[in-house]
């Protein structure tokens, strides 16, 4: 593992130990319990996760003046997904960075993408804990300005498409929707439906089935990349 260093993504910490916060997996604390005021980086990884939803979607917003709600969730869904997360946290050499405890190392820990895409959020988290949401913004900007810059030229996806690429990045199975209502005149119908996916719910109503098959997916989205 290389020698932790203060700088990450063109950001020099002051405080080493938030920087050490920020790289320390919980299996090495369970380790090390003589660090006795050290801490895992989850509770960063929480508060990153919140500052990177925020500054892609200001990106999106930015960039696309007449996207729809819709499109923007989706657009943002594919940009924040772990795996999208994960390819970040790599390039920038998170993983070999991080302090885990043996028994994860021995098991591939360190190769797995729920600990790039973990280990980014919580530097993004200590960045603007550190630094504040500007100093943050520009992290983000600096190591996914390609990727958002390159939604330029992608097709606008609905959140049905999009809700299945977030579903088949992560491994889960395919959205599944159900009709659970039928109500009013048939020349003014409103549709229920329901969208479930690895265990997460959401409902949409709308004028027709794909209407309300699109408003569902696109509030399940609104969950499963939070």
């Amino acid at each position: 593992m290389e020698e932790i260093t203060s700088e990450i993504a063109g950001y020099r910490f002051r405080d080493d130990a938030l920087l050490l916060n920020a790289l320390t997996h919980s299996s090495y604390l369970h380790e090390h319990t003589a660090e006795a005021d050290a801490r895992d980086f989850e509770r960063l990884e929480f508060l990153g996760d919140a500052v990177v939803d925020l500054v892609v979607g200001e990106e999106l917003f930015r960039r696309f003046p007449d996207a729809t709600e819709g499109e923007l969730t989706a657009l943002r869904a594919a940009l924040v997904s772990s795996a999208a997360l994960a390819d970040v946290g790599r390039r920038l050499g998170l993983p070999e960075r991080a302090r885990l405890g043996r028994g994860e190392e021995e098991t591939g820990g360190r190769q797995r993408a729920g600990l790039a895409a973990s280990l980014y959020e919580s530097v993004v988290g200590a960045v603007y804990l550190e630094g504040g949401l500007d100093e943050a913004r520009q992290v983000v900007r600096r190591t996914m300005g390609d990727a958002i810059a390159a939604t330029a030229t992608l097709t606008r996806r609905s959140p049905k498409a999009a809700l299945q690429e977030w579903a088949q990045a992560e491994r889960h199975p395919l959205p599944m929707y159900r009709t659970l209502s039928v109500t009013g005149p048939e020349h003014r119908r409103d549709f229920v439906v329901e969208v479930a996916v690895a265990g997460n719910v959401a409902q949409g109503t709308g004028p027709s089935k794909r209407a309300a098959e699109e408003a569902a997916a696109q509030k399940l989205l609104e969950v499963v990349t939070k």
